[in-house]
C-alpha cells in the first residue's frame, strides 16, 4: 500500500459508486473498507468537505438525472431505484440540490451543478500523509495571541522545533488565555523576514476577541482581511507530529507549481496553519494552510 489514506479514500470511493443502487450505509460502508465508523467519517470529511451519507445522497440525485431525462420511468420508479425510498423523499432532497422539483425539470431542463464522482487523483502523496487545494478563501480581519519565535527554518526542518513549540503551546500554554474564539483551533503564524524564506518568526497562537483575557507575556497580533489559497495536509498520525518536513512536499509544491499561476498583491509575506484538534487524535490530523494572495 503506497499511502494507506489514499487507499481508504480510494477504495470508499468505488465501494459508493459500484453500490449507489443497492442499500448503502455507514456500516457496511466501513465494513467494506476494513475501517472503524469514526475513523472512516473523519478521514472522508477531511478529504471531501462533505459527509460521507451526504456523499451517497448527493450523488443518487446527481446520477438520478439521466433517468429523468433520458426514459419515461415515474418518479415514483425513479426514486425507489435510487433508494430514496419514496417519491415525496426524492422531491424533497431533489428541490434542497437543485432549488427545483424532479417533475418541473424533466419538463424543462436546464444546466445544473452537481456533485461529480469524487477524484482521489488530484489529492498527492506528501510522506506517510496526503495533501490537496481546498479552495479559494476570504478572511476577515483576526486577532491571535500567542508567543513569538524567532527560527532558521533549515534547522527547524531538521530538528521539529516548530513542532515542539505547537505542542507546548496548546496543551501548556493556550489555557493561559481565557474566553479564547475557538479554544480547540490551533494557529500557528509564519512571518517571514527575508526574501529567500530562510528565517522566520513563528508564533504558535490561538484565536481571541475583544472577551478574551492574555497572559501579559503573550504576543498579540492583528491579522488584515485577505484573500488566501488554502491547501489541506492530511496525516495517520497525531497533529504535534506535523514538521516541516512533513510539509516539505506541500510547499515545494505551492511555490513551485501553484505560486507560478496566481498574480499576488501583498506587504508582507506569511502563512497561516490552522489546526482543528476537535477533528485530530493519535492515528489522524488535518492541518489547513492559508497562503495569502492579496490584501482586501
Amino acid at each position: 500500500m503506497d499511502n494507506y489514506l489514499l487507499d481508504i479514500i480510494k477504495r470508499t470511493t468505488e465501494y459508493i459508486e459500484d453500490h449507489l443502487l443497492e442499500a448503502l450505509n455507514l456500516d457496511n460502508i466501513s465494513e467494506n473498507v476494513n475501517l472503524s465508523k469514526f475513523h472512516l467519517l473523519r478521514i472522508w470529511k477531511g478529504a471531501t468537505s462533505t459527509g460521507l451519507m451526504e456523499y451517497v445522497r448527493r450523488r443518487r440525485i446527481a446520477v438520478s438525472l439521466g433517468d429523468l431525462m433520458n426514459n419515461r420511468n415515474s418518479i415514483e420508479f425513479i426514486s425507489s431505484k435510487y433508494s430514496f425510498g419514496c417519491e415525496r423523499t426524492y422531491n424533497r432532497i431533489f428541490k434542497d440540490e437543485y432549488n427545483t422539483t424532479p417533475a418541473k425539470w424533466r419538463r424543462n431542463p436546464c444546466p445544473l451543478n452537481i456533485l461529480d464522482r469524487f477524484n482521489a487523483d488530484f489529492m498527492f502523496s506528501a510522506g506517510e500523509g496526503l495533501m490537496f487545494f481546498r479552495s479559494i478563501t476570504v478572511l476577515p480581519a483576526f486577532s491571535i495571541a500567542g508567543i513569538e519565535y524567532k527560527l532558521d527554518l533549515r534547522e527547524d526542518k531538521n530538528n521539529r522545533i516548530t513542532a515542539g513549540y505547537a505542542a507546548d503551546f496548546f496543551y501548556n500554554k493556550r489555557p493561559e488565555v481565557i474566553n479564547p474564539v475557538e479554544k480547540d483551533i490551533y494557529v500557528g503564524f509564519t512571518a517571514f523576514t527575508d526574501n529567500k524564506q530562510l528565517f522566520a518568526l513563528y508564533q504558535p497562537s490561538v484565536k481571541i476577541s475583544s472577551n478574551s483575557i492574555i497572559a501579559p507575556y503573550m504576543k498579540v497580533r492583528h491579522i488584515k482581511p485577505h484573500k488566501y489559497g488554502v491547501f489541506t495536509y492530511m496525516g495517520p498520525h497525531r497533529p504535534e507530529e506535523i514538521s516541516l518536513k512533513k510539509l516539505e512536499a506541500l510547499l515545494n509544491y505551492v511555490s513551485s507549481t501553484w505560486m507560478p499561476t496566481v498574480e499576488f498583491n501583498l506587504t508582507e509575506n506569511f502563512r497561516i496553519e490552522f489546526i482543528d484538534y476537535s477533528r485530530c487524535n493519535k492515528q489522524y490530523c488535518e492541518c489547513d494552510i492559508y497562503f495569502p494572495i492579496a490584501a482586501l
